[in-house]
């Protein structure tokens, strides 16, 4: 039996409670969610200064508004579970990869708690369960058009999509990549990319909070099919359908 296999059933959704570094002060604040399904997880993380930004499409959006939007973190992939730890692969992420995985052992504290310390550097997390569900349905997805990678995993109410950007970005760290840009359009394109989560209710899928401060409030609605249509905004702010197909083999649970 796998490690998430004793950890975690089923599909969960978590939020962070703690983080604890060395010579650091524990941050308790920053509004982390993780939804993780069978194989396939999003994480979405916001810290609690971060300013509002009012600007309804990225086209709008001013340098300072980049520099503060560029202080939220999210990633979404599949979780490799291995005999002793995880590794959280990243499809899709909203700041450049760093020089090693994403890895953890996990533990329960207790029946609500789950406990990761850092495998490649030196940290731990707490993380509360929220939600619970074997109803799960999961997908890894490639923009038809534009080939950009998605990740939508939905946790009986509870969903989280990550949308990468259509083009690729440098391994510069992102506000550097911001401020270093040759024009404000490159450095919009920079944040082109989302975390999202949210609730189904009556058959709508209402985005609570996103990468976007925008598509907080908005529909995601999937259309399932041959392929899965998604709702989205451009960068001027007009509302479009993406098209994906899956590149999962096995993209549903229950297949």
């Amino acid at each position: 039996m796998t490690v998430a296999e004793r950890i975690r059933p089923v599909g969960t959704r978590f939020e962070r409670t703690l983080l604890a570094r060395p010579g650091a002060i524990p941050d308790t604040t920053t509004r982390v969610t993780w939804l993780q399904g069978e194989r396939l997880y999003c994480d979405l993380r916001r810290p609690a200064t971060l300013p509002t930004v009012t600007a309804p499409a990225l086209a709008e959006t001013e340098i300072d508004d980049l520099v503060a939007l560029a202080s939220q973190d999210g990633f979404a992939g599949r979780l490799l579970d291995s005999s002793d730890h995880v590794e959280w692969e990243r499809a899709v992420s909203f700041h450049p990869l760093g020089p090693t995985p994403d890895a953890g052992t996990l533990a329960t504290l207790d029946s609500d708690t789950l406990v990761e310390h850092g495998v490649f550097e030196e940290y731990t997390e707490h993380w509360r369960i929220t939600d619970v569900s074997p109803d799960i349905e999961e997908y890894l997805l490639e923009d038809v058009e534009t080939g950009a990678t998605a990740v939508l995993v939905r946790v009986g109410e509870c969903f989280a999509f990550g949308r990468g950007r259509d083009r690729a970005i440098g391994s510069e760290p992102l506000v550097e990549q911001i401020l270093g840009a040759a024009t404000v359009s490159d450095a919009r394109a920079l944040l082109d990319c989302e975390i999202a989560v949210g609730r189904i209710e009556d058959d709508r899928w209402t985005i609570a909070a996103s990468t976007l401060p925008f598509r907080a409030g908005g529909k995601l609605q999937p259309v399932f099919g041959h392929e899965i249509r998604t709702r989205d905004t451009a960068f001027d702010g007009t509302p479009v359908t993406r098209r994906w197909r899956s590149v999962d083999p096995t993209p549903r649970s229950d297949a």
